[in-house]
């Protein structure tokens, strides 16, 4: 399998923007395929460290690939929303949430969308976010609402926009909590539905994680506000003690630069093996701790 690691030039700062685009002449958004290749990641920086995630997005155009049906039964409730009442659960459940979104909208599930949607303003709205989901966001979201490609675009420069404000407002902690979130979501995605119907691509897209897992318990204990992520971290250096058994093999390529839009493009092939008992190791603990952070 050949990955890609878009990495631009220009100041651009990106969590969950799985797609970038601008309006069309028929109003509609439109979208730059390269980069919402489920086979791409993209950087968020923390402090001027760029680390490499995949977005949620990203998972999920790649459960849509492989033809398996939407299941609403992979999605936090909305209902658990009201039970979120610290900042540590809001963040994190609004990274789960603004995922469940994502996912929703790529198989064009109007109502879950808007369900998840008026969850994810009450979320922004309780943790100081009301910026990212004002009336312009509302009146792109409808307007766009029946392309599945301009929803991802709209919804993913908002958690940009909301990224951007608590970076600056020195609230890194919470967004590293939003980003964690996110990637437990769509990890947990790929772990369930491998399991009801065993996948090679989505085998191979939980093995992958294994770098990420490190970069993600980095951020957290980089950004750990009064011990607050302590709980969370001994999770994910339990689930660690499983990834470290994944076995990934990589063979670099040459990138490639392009000089009119000030982007190069790292490539590599990676080789992935996992063995069974772990990968169904791995399984249990994601669940384990997606339920701590949802419940």
């Amino acid at each position: 399998m050949r990955k890609y690691l878009v990495y631009s030039t220009l100041p651009v700062f990106m969590l969950f923007a799985a797609c970038s685009g601008n309006e069309s002449k028929e109003g509609k958004e439109s979208i730059d395929e390269e980069l919402i290749d489920p086979n791409s990641s993209l950087n968020t920086n923390f402090d001027g460290k760029i680390f490499s995630i995949p977005s949620p997005v990203q998972t999920a155009l790649l459960i849509k690939s492989t033809n398996l049906p939407f299941d609403n039964n992979l999605l936090n409730p909305v209902q658990n929303a009201s039970d979120y009442t610290t900042e540590f659960k809001q963040a994190l459940n609004l990274g789960i949430y603004g995922t469940d979104l994502g996912y929703a909208a790529l198989y064009e599930q109007k109502a879950v969308s808007l369900n998840y949607l008026s969850v994810i303003e009450k979320l922004t709205g309780q943790l100081g976010l009301e910026g990212a989901f004002d009336k312009s966001f509302m009146s792109r979201f409808e307007k766009n609402s029946g392309n599945e490609d301009s929803v991802m675009i709209i919804v993913s420069d908002a958690f940009r926009k909301a990224d951007n404000y608590l970076k600056s407002s020195n609230r890194k902690s919470t967004s590293a909590l939003i980003l964690t979130g996110g990637w437990i979501e769509s990890l947990h995605y790929a772990c369930e539905l491998n399991k009801m119907k065993p996948n090679a691509k989505i085998k191979e897209r939980i093995g992958e994680q294994k770098q990420t897992l490190y970069t993600i318990i980095e951020i957290l204990e980089e950004y750990n506000k009064g011990g607050s992520n302590d709980e969370l971290i001994a999770d994910l250096n339990d689930l660690r003690f499983y990834f470290d058994k994944v076995n990934i093999d990589y063979e670099f390529v040459e990138p490639k630069t392009d000089a009119k839009n000030k982007t190069t493009t790292l490539q590599h092939n990676i080789s992935i093996k996992i063995d069974t008992d772990i990968l169904n190791q791995i399984t249990l603990k994601v669940e384990d701790i997606r339920d701590n952070i949802i419940n």
